[in-house]
This record gives C-alpha cells, structure tokens and sequence, in this order.
C-alpha cells in the first residue's frame, strides 16, 4: 500500500502568480463563457474560429479547467436582502430558505472556467541578462551551490519575482485584447484553492484569505515550507488501494472527510471531429448527471518542429501502407487487416492535407494533454461513473482509458504549477480541432442574481433537468436598467395551460416581498383568494373585482380621479393627457367623429366640466351637454342646428351611464376612484367579458378595457421608484383606435418612467397593436412592441406557424430542430431570450421550489373547484370581515 503526502509544485504564490519550483510561472485566470445554446451554425463557428485565432497567435502553454463545484445559491439570493422592505421580511427570508434549498437539489453544480498561462519572466537585453547573473552569483554563490546539489529553493531573487510580474501584466492585457474583455486574474486564495481541492476531488474545501507571507530580505522573497505546502500538508492520498483510483482522507473544520476519484485519459483520438454538434466535449461531460473535471493543456510546437514532425508520421504511415502490400502480394492474408489499411490510407490524406495548410498558412500544431477526473462516495460509484463516461465519450468518438498504474503521475499533471506533459498526450492537433473542443460555451441566461425563475435545460442532454450542467436562471430587472441601459419589460408568450400565470405570479409575489410597487390586471378573477391562501399578502394587496354592480359605479372614471389627486390635478400635462382621453372614450362610446355638431359638444362640455368642477366627472360632461340643450350655457356652436344630434347623443350616454355597464366610467362625484397606492394592486374583471365584435355591448366593454389600461398608466405616473405592471390579454385593445393609443401610452409612461411591464400574450399576432397598418416586407406588425421587451420567454406554441414566429421573437433561426423544440415544450418549460440576447430552455417547477405558493397559483380547473369550496362563502364579504372570519375558522379547526 502506497500512501503518500505530496507536494505542491509551486514555490511562491502571491495574487493570481505562481512561481513554481522548476523556476517558471503560472498566472491563473477566471473565464467568463459564452451562452453556447441555439446558436446558429455560423455563430457556433464564428465563436470557434475566434478562439482558434487566439491560440495560433498566442506562443504560451495554456491550461482549460472546467472544475464543477457545489453551489450554493444562499449568497446569490441574500444579495436581494437590502431591497426588502422591514414588514415583508419574514415572509421573504421563509421564501429564500424554501427556494435556496430547492436550487441545491436542482443545480447541486457550477462550472466555472480558469484558464492557466505558462510564462517566461520578462528579459532585458544581453548585456542586462548577463550582468543581472553576475550580480546574483557574486552576491550569494551558495544559491548556485543549492540548484546545483539538488538543494530544495525556498528562496528567489526579488528581481525575478519582478520580472514575473511584468510578464503575467503583458500576458493578461493581451488576453483581454485579443481573447475575452471580460477575463479576470483569480485571487490568491482562489488559486490556493485550485490547488487544496485537487487532493479531495468531490468536496469543495473553503477558501482560504490569509496570503501567502513573502518575506523579502537582501534582495530575496523567503517563504516557510509550512505556507508553501499549504493545502495539501493535511490530505492523505491512497494509490493503492484501489486498482485506477486514488482514496483521499482530509481533515476539515467540522471533522476527517473521505472519498474515491479516478483519472481518465484518451486512448484513441479521431482525426477529424463533428463540429457543431460533436465536438464540444466541455458542453458534453456537462449533459451528463455526475460531475466530471475536465482539463486541456496545450503546449505550441514550433513550425519548423510541427513539419518535421507531420513528415515522420507521413512516412511511418507510408511504411505502414507499403508492408500491407507486400503482405497482400505474399498471400499472407492473416497478417493483412482491410480496415487498418483503409484506415492508414486516410491518415496518409489527412496528414498530406494538414501539412500542406500548415505550410501554407505558417500555423503552429500543439502537443495536448486531455484528463478527466470523476469521483465519488465508494470504489463502485466511481467504477459506474467512469463506464458512464466512457460510453458517453465513444458516442462523440474520443475513447478513453483508466491507466491503472499512472493515477499518482496524472494527479500530479492536474496539480495546478505542473508543467509536465510527457505522457498521456496527443500530438499534432490544430488551433481549430482544439478550440473546437469549446470550453467557453455554456447554457447560462438570466442575471447573476435577482429572483430564482427555474433551471436551464443543456438542449443536447439525455439527462434532462438531472444534468449537472444546468445552471440556476435568474431575473434582475434594476441590473437591465440601471446597470446595461436597456429595458427591462418582458413578454411571455405561449398556448394557454403551459405555466404562463404561474410564472407572473411567482414573479409579481418576489417582486412585491422586495418592495417593488405593482399593477396588474388579471381578466380571469384568478387571484380573488391570495389574501385567504397567503396572509402576508393581506396588509400590502388591494384587490380591484369589478363587475356590472352599482357598488362600482364610476370607479374607473379619468376624470374623477383627476378631482380627486390634487398631484395630477396640478399637473399640467396630465391635466390635459386626462381631458384629450375623456373626450375620446366618450366620443368612441356614443360612436361620433370628433368633426360632427355632437362630437363638437361633447369637447366643449369636458372642458367646461374641467374649468368649473372642482370634482370633476363624466357625469358632469352629460350635464352641460343637457345645460347646453336648455339654454343655461353656450357653445360656440349654432344650438339649434345642433339640438337633435345633441340630444340624441346626450340621451344615449346618460343611458349608458346608468343601465349597462359602461356605468363604471360615468361617477358621479362621490364615489372613489381605484386606489393605486397599495404595494400591489390588482384589478380583475367579475361579470364582465372581453371585447367580441359580435356581441352588441362591445363598446362599451372596449371602453372598459381601455380604461383599465389607463389605470396602470395612472399607476406608473405616480410617485416613488420601482414600480411594474402585469398586463394580461391586453391584444384586445388593439382592434379600436381608442385602444391602440392608450395601448401606445401604457407602453410609452413605462418604458420613460423605467417602469417594468410584463406582457402576457397567445401568440405573436397579439404583439401587433394595430392590425390595420400595412407592413413593409419583412416586418409582421410586432416591431413595436418586441423592442420594448427586454426578457422574452416563449412557452409551447399550436402550430408550426407560430413556431417560426416564435423564432423571429427569440432571434434564432427556425430550423426543423428549433420549431420542433417550441413546439414540444412540456409545461412549466420555455424558451428565453434574456436583456443580453442569449437563448436557452428553462424549466420551473414552483411545486418543487415552494408548494405553498404552488397552492396559492394553481389555476387548473381542479384547484380552482378546491379554492371555491374553502373560500367561496367568504369571497363577496367585506374584506376585513372575510380575514377574521378566516382566522377564526383556522383557530377553530386547530383547537
């Protein structure tokens, strides 16, 4: 049995820079990768043609890690903490915790990406070079003595260290220029890190902040070996215990931890990869359900070096070639094998191919190494993991082994500060057939942080949800603002029953718990039981049902609230915004062009309604109508050419006004208009239908549904920040005039007041405020709208129609596999398009996240009998009344 402390290559660390031991440096950096998913094929190489560039171009050994590690989303979620205000607290900390643990089940695994650089220090000239090692020589000869002797180095000339630096500060801008603006060097504990979680593959160790103590003294940087075998001085490695694994025993802050992992390298490499779709072996151990450490280092082969190497293995493969012919003449069938012929016979193609492009074109060939790393509880859970692996890498066509014997040398060659590559490698790749490996490609959508909305699916995945790279989507509308400049509306889009509400739902609850002021319109009286099912809703909702009852009567009149707001009474553009909507709303309603003698009338009576009313109200415009017919004021209008239209006009509104319901648009002074100055203010339509052309009192429920739509342009107009309105089936205001303009201001106050809107819509038709309008060639009418939504989230569409309009919302190409994908959708799965124009699926399962709420917004017909059943006798009570009965029936069925 081998058990064995080893060493960490480096000698110093400080910052992102490592000195190792062998005298040269490693500079470590953090990698931002790019949404890879429903890229178009050109992007896809676009993207890979980008990084081959960089490494043909870039003379450095450079190691790719995608390390998975446990997530932990707690600290992603508290970053909302500060925004919540202190009475909505309790029920939001009970929120995270629920949701926080979900996601750890969900995504128990990140992958974020490092990159390490080799690096050479920075030289001067000759004359500098040779006097600098005169000087370190003459000072102190016993530092020549040690490396000579074999003496172990703890220490380094100040000026190397410098010259280290200078030359990781030249590398990292050259990154970020040519490679990635958004690289960043990792901290020295990060790198620390790197190194202490190699000796316990599966256990993420917790960072370590002290910095390594460089000591510097008479020209030199002095460390003890205590700091400089930090990380690995408390692991136990097993070698051979286990045939091709190695067991580890670490001690940690809450107790001796254990566990099992393997190395894996090729066995066999194909000459030519599938790309797009078969070659992205860093997105391809993600779609797996198990984690899986991948490592690539590259080192660049001189050109010259690159050529002479490709003609040894021309004429090998030649000699190869010549044998089995002269196998074949001589009769000696057995030794002739027709499949490694033709096999040679296309290697002698590739080979003459490869070196005539890399004559041609002056590109370096790379000598690669490529180890993977798997783990586990027990020797069995990492056996049935590597089988997995192997199988899941010989669908792609790379095939791999388990070398039994050389788990110590690999485990060595993943020690960050490693150089060695002498072993386990394959030779001669190209900058494309390596960047074709896409390391930068992920799945990710959706803000760094903000309000947990699902889990991205990896399209390509057998595993589903189940696969570890899947990555937790979240929905900041302040970083789409404040932060990126653009908007932060959103649709979503989708048939009905798919999970559209559920996810307004849980986005208008986490909204409100962290103060952001809401209004929404809800036509299908969904939501009449939040208050009974979820009590920390009941001081911050104000619940708006209307219906055709006399209780509502002017509750939607524009003119009685702006009697009654003295803030929009003074405001002289809401003022007349406010007079300019009254006179088209009663102008649609009574069905006159505003050029007529009536329509003439009706302008006149709303601005004297305005001038001589402090309460100003609709019913009051019906009055001067009739005080002009009586002779008590003046138009400047001929009366008694005017008389029959004025009547007939003013005798239909005061009908209106009185026996249907357009009533709730006619107040008469003494009632309360809508109260916007809840947190949350819903307004739902009980009794009421939606606009139908084919029924005759579409008029006046255009004119309700316009006035509606009114209100949550009143709502963002009023004072105070973060504000959003939720606005369903709002496609209905499209087919009037009337409609479309208020349509245009709701979007147009939000969009200037940096108020988010959530449109909720069937299909894209719905995106298309005016119908009527001819399009030019390309454009579907939608224009308008689309440029308005930041966020899009398309659920699954009825036909293959929609689907490719679909597309054209989410920017992607409508390939066979893309319709067919939005057309597939299962429910509580969409296609997003997030603020920075990545696309992915996401899945949400609210049951799974927090069943509570779950409850609370189930719309299905069977959850809505149940709801009835509990809350049914209390919906049409006084809501005060309704909440106590409530709670005395909860104390009753407890006792």
């Amino acid at each position: 049995m081998k058990r064995k402390r080893l060493e960490v290559p480096a000698l110093f660390r400080s910052g992102n820079l490592m000195v190792t031991k062998d005298g040269r440096g490693q500079a470590f950096y953090r990698v931002p990768q790019v949404n890879y998913e429903f890229l178009s094929s050109a992007e896809k190489r676009g993207l890979r043609d980008h990084l081959a560039n960089f490494l043909n171009e870039f003379p450095h050994t450079l190691t790719w890690w995608q390390v998975p590690v446990p997530h932990s989303p707690q600290d992603i979620l508290e970053k909302e903490r500060p925004q919540v205000p202190a009475d909505r607290l309790k029920a939001w900390e009970e929120n995270i915790r629920a949701t926080a643990e979900a996601i750890r089940e969900m995504v128990p695994y990140r992958h974020p990406l490092f990159l390490a650089v080799d690096l050479e220090p920075v030289t001067g000239n000759l004359g500098e070079e040779i006097a600098r090692n005169v000087y370190e020589i003459i000072r102190d000869p016993m530092a020549l003595i040690d490396d000579i002797i074999g003496g172990e180095p703890y220490r380094l000339p100040w000026s190397e260290w410098k010259r280290f630096e200078q030359a990781e500060e030249e590398i990292f801008q050259r990154i970020r220029q040519e490679f990635h603006a958004g690289v960043e060097r990792c901290s020295e504990s990060e790198v620390l890190w790197l190194i202490e979680r190699c000796g316990c593959r599966g256990v993420s160790p917790p960072f370590q902040e002290e910095p390594m103590e460089l000591v510097v003294q008479d020209g030199y940087i002095y460390t003890s070996r205590a700091d400089l075998e930090r990380g690995l001085h408390d692991v136990v490695l097993d070698f051979g215990k286990q045939l091709g694994m190695v067991k580890w025993t670490k001690e940690f802050p809450d107790g001796q931890k254990s566990g099992w992992f393997s190395h894996l390298t090729l066995s066999w490499l194909p000459w030519g990869l599938r790309f797009p779709g078969g070659a992205e072996i860093f997105q391809h151990v993600r779609e797996l359900d198990f984690p899986v450490e991948l490592m690539v280092r590259t080192v660049p082969i001189p050109h010259e070096q690159a050529l002479s190497q490709l003609q040894n293995v021309f004429q090998y493969i030649t000699g190869q070639i010549q044998h089995v012919k002269e196998s074949t003449r001589e009769g000696d069938s057995d030794s002739t094998d027709l499949s490694d012929f033709e096999r040679d016979l296309e290697r002698k193609d590739i080979n003459q191919e490869l070196r005539q492009k890399v004559k041609e074109e002056q590109i370096p060939l790379f000598r690669a190494q490529m180890i993977f790393t798997v783990w586990g509880e027990s020797p069995k859970m990492v056996r049935e993991r590597r089988r997995k692996l192997i199988q899941a890498m010989k669908e792609i066509d790379l095939r791999l082994e388990v070398p039994i014997v050389k788990q110590k040398t690999l485990y060595c060659h993943t020690l960050p500060g490693s150089t060695e590559i002498d072993s386990f490698y394959f030779v001669r790749p190209t900058a494309e057939f390596i960047a074709s490996f896409m390391p930068i490609g992920c799945s990710e959508v959706g803000d760094p942080s903000g309000t947990f909305i699902g889990i991205t699916v990896p399209s390509g995945s057998r595993h589903g949800e189940r696969a570890v790279g899947c990555s937790p989507a979240y929905l900041d509308e302040s970083r789409a603002r404040n932060q990126l400049s653009l908007t932060s509306s959103m649709l979503i889009m989708g048939t009905l029953g798919r999970g559209k509400s559920m996810l307004a739902n849980w986005l208008i609850y986490n909204r409100l718990m962290r103060g952001v002021r809401q209004f929404v319109f809800e036509p299908k009286d969904e939501k009449w039981a939040w208050g009974f099912e979820l009590p920390e809703l009941r001081p911050l909702m104000n619940l708006v049902s209307l219906s055709t009852s006399v209780r509502d009567k002017g509750k939607l009149d524009p003119l009685l609230a702006l009697g009654k707001d003295p803030r929009m009474r003074e405001d002289v553009n809401e003022r007349q915004y406010v007079a300019d909507f009254a006179l088209t709303l009663l102008l649609y309603l009574a069905g006159e062009p505003d050029t007529s003698l009536a329509g003439q009338a009706i302008g006149y009576a709303v601005d004297e309604t305005l001038k001589n009313d402090d309460l100003p109200t609709m019913m009051r415009v019906i009055h001067y109508l009739e005080a002009f017919l009586r002779g008590e004021i003046r138009f400047p209008i001929n009366r008694e050419a005017a008389r029959g239209e004025v009547d007939r006009v003013a005798s239909f509104l005061k009908r209106q006004a009185t026996r249907t319901k357009a009533q709730l648009l006619f107040g008469s002074g003494e009632e309360d208009p809508v109260d916007l100055s809840s947190p949350l203010t819903i307004v739902q339509m009980q009794e009421l239908q939606f606009p139908d052309p084919s029924r005759p009192d579409y008029r006046q429920n255009m004119a309700v549904f316009t006035c509606i739509a009114d209100l949550g342009r009143r709502f963002v107009n009023r004072p105070g920040s973060a504000k959003s309105v939720t606005f369903e089936e709002g496609h209905k205001l499209r087919d009037e005039k009337v409609g479309q303009m208020t349509y245009r201001e709701l979007i147009r106050t939000c969009r200037s007041k940096d108020a988010d809107v959530v449109m909720i819509v069937h299909n894209a038709r719905d995106l298309r405020i005016d119908p009527s309008a001819k399009l030019r060639e390309g454009e579907d009418g939608g224009e308008e709208i689309r440029s308005n939504m930041g966020n899009r989230c398309i659920f699954r569409v009825s036909d293959e129609s929609e689907a490719a309009s679909a597309c054209e919302i989410l920017g992607i190409e409508p390939t066979e596999r893309n319709l067919s994908e939005i057309m597939n959708l299962g429910a509580g799965e969409w296609i997003m398009r997030d603020v920075e124009q990545r696309v992915a699926k996401v899945k949400f399962d609210l049951r799974r996240v927090n069943p509570r709420l779950f409850r609370a917004f189930d719309t299905r017909p069977e959850a809505m009998a149940e709801r009835e059943r509990k809350y049914g006798h209390l919906r049409n009570l006084p809501l005060e009344e309704a909440y106590r009965l409530l709670d005395e029936e909860t104390k009753g069925a407890a006792g």
